[in-house]
């Protein structure tokens, strides 16, 4: 795909943000991670104030993709990680809070540029080991990071209400 754009967030995104996240939450993972829980979860993760304040804060970066017309299609939430977890490694490590692509633009170069543009900034900010956390259910997710030079370091888990998911932490030395 040609035509989108990648920019770092201000504080008058985090309505969008907000929103986008709900709904590519919902879209990637409302079938197994139903009601009641997933409006709690969607209210407290995704709330336009929280969103707000870690735009705000110095340690994180946010980035939105947008396409021709100026619509949110994906963005990635990073921070810096000074307590990376069990197998992470670094003097500046940096985490991926959070990466989602809408689906009608999967498949089409905008998670790549995206994640191109998280590494980049994370070696602005200095960084020399970047790690996520990933659903080992989702098989897509888990081949993209490993295109992307992400390695399985270890494993977390992921509390949903009384769900409770197994998790790659996967990390990148830059």
């Amino acid at each position: 795909m040609t035509g989108f754009s990648i920019r770092q967030c201000t504080p008058d995104d985090a309505a969008t943000v907000s929103t986008l996240s709900a709904r590519l939450f919902t879209e990637t993972y409302g079938p197994t991670h139903p009601e009641p829980e997933l409006s709690r979860y969607l209210a407290r993760s995704f709330a336009v104030e929280g969103v707000r304040a870690a735009i705000e804060d110095d340690a994180v970066t946010m980035l939105i993709a947008e396409d021709p017309r100026g619509r949110a299609i994906a963005y990635a939430y990073i921070r810096t990680s000074p307590d990376p977890p069990a197998g992470v490694s670094g003097d500046r490590v940096f985490e991926i809070v959070r990466f989602y692509v809408d689906g009608a633009f999967q498949g089409r170069g905008v998670g790549a540029a995206l994640m191109r543009e998280s590494l980049d900034e994370t070696k602005r900010r200095g960084a020399d080991t970047v790690w996520l956390q990933v659903w080992k259910e989702a098989p897509w997710a888990v081949g993209f990071y490993e295109r992307m030079g992400f390695t399985v370091v270890g494993s977390a888990k992921f509390y949903f209400g009384e769900q409770i998911g197994d998790d790659h932490v996967m990390a990148k030395s830059l």
